[in-house]
């Protein structure tokens, strides 16, 4: 049987909706700001690698992230700074 509106249990159920629609809405968008800033290069750099390279071993993530500066480095292409 389902509280009335105004009963104690059914506040409860819908806060908890609600809190859990925004706990949903800030993991979004901290991946999306992850991926704006370049965080998850290296995860898709692994599922480019599985895909594509499944024999050879992939960079240790340190190694990636050494090229991918260095690399940034010497080609700078768009970025500001």
């Amino acid at each position: 049987m389902s509280s009335p509106a105004g009963a104690p249990g059914a506040r409860g159920s819908a806060s908890r909706a609600a809190w859990a629609r925004f706990r949903s809405a800030v993991r979004s968008g901290w991946q999306i700001l992850r991926g704006i800033v370049g965080e998850t290069a290296y995860e898709r750099y692994l599922e480019h690698h599985r895909a594509h390279h499944p024999a050879s071993t992939p960079l240790g993530e340190r190694e990636f992230w050494r090229r991918h500066v260095d690399r940034g480095d010497t080609n700078p292409g768009s970025r500001c700074c």
